[in-house]
């Protein structure tokens, strides 16, 4: 940052402009804290580098290629490089900021780096602090000052937290911003916990619309998307999970088919046998003889009722 020449409480500034300090996902350029006096201007300049301001206390307002942005304790405002950008104090308020500048080690490898870096291509982004952004950055100043033992390693962590928290802020408070990851990453999550409540309730569960009203799910949306991700439909799901139980309830208990069939709420033994038979290829009586194991076929016989 160029700085005017009166105005500051104090500045501790730590650069690295001719050799940055690789932090993991970012290389790391400049990271420091400021206090401003009253009308105190950091002049007009051109970014070199991505930088995020974190505004511990007071007010004052930042500009972005000639964009003025109000700032207020709390506020983190992220500035992509190329842009032009100086920062004032309030002429009735003392502005104290940390500033971490940085650029990406490496082109995106992966959709969650795709979607992150993305965030850094806005001119500017302002958001509020809702992960405890300002105890990342003070420990990152805190391990360049004293240097203890293992410092570029936990210096590193941070820088990385620091980046990641700024666009979670942003996210925290942006539901539009859905970006391809982030959209994929939800709809796993979601099928995930459908798989789950099935495994859960599988002896009771009647069908798709029981799960959907149960999950507070539109229908026509559960089933689409667990088709999309899984490869098959939550009915056939449903179906296969409830024969791989009836498997084991006949297998290795003491249940008739019948019994098996009220277990697992069929309707009746007809459409219990009709449903393992679509799965397995042959009726539940036929299946036991095949598979001899534990519970019922140990007698040598096989009981419907």
């Amino acid at each position: 940052m160029e700085e005017g020449k009166l105005g500051k409480q104090f500045h501790f500034d730590n650069e690295f402009w001719d050799t940055p300090l690789s932090c993991g996902i970012v290389d790391l350029y400049q990271l420091g804290e400021i206090s401003c006096e009253y009308g105190y201007l950091i002049e007009e300049h051109e970014q070199y580098v991505n930088e995020i301001t974190y505004v511990i206390s007071g007010s004052g307002y930042s500009c972005i290629d000639r964009v003025q942005v109000p700032l207020k304790e709390g506020d983190v405002l992220m500035c992509s490089m190329g842009h032009l950008h100086s920062i004032r104090a309030s002429e009735r308020d003392i502005l104290r900021f940390a500033y971490i500048g940085f650029r990406f080690h490496a082109a995106p490898d992966s959709p969650d780096m795709e979607a992150l870096q993305n965030c850094y291509q806005e001119p500017y982004i302002l958001s509020g602090d809702r992960n405890d952004m300002m105890s990342s950055l003070m420990h990152a100043v805190s391990e360049l000052y004293t240097k203890a033992d293992f410092w570029p390693v936990m210096l590193r962590g941070y820088c990385e937290q620091i980046v990641i928290q700024a666009v979670r802020n942003f996210m925290a408070v942006n539901s539009s911003l859905m970006t391809t990851s982030r959209a994929n990453r939800s709809v796993s999550a979601e099928v995930y916990k459908i798989i789950q409540y099935v495994d859960k309730n599988i002896e009771t569960i009647g069908g798709v619309r029981e799960i959907a009203q149960a999950m507070g799910y539109n229908y026509t949306y559960l089933s689409h998307v667990f088709s999309r991700v899984t490869g098959v439909t939550l009915q056939k799901y449903i179906s296969q999970k409830k024969i791989e139980r009836a498997r084991r309830l006949l297998r290795y208990d003491d249940y008739t088919v019948t019994k098996v069939a009220e277990i697992l709420n069929y309707e009746s033994l007809q459409s219990f046998s009709k449903a393992f038979r679509r799965v397995m290829g042959v009726t539940p009586t036929v299946y036991l003889r095949m598979e001899p194991g534990e519970g019922n076929e140990s007698s040598g016989g096989v009981r419907e009722d």
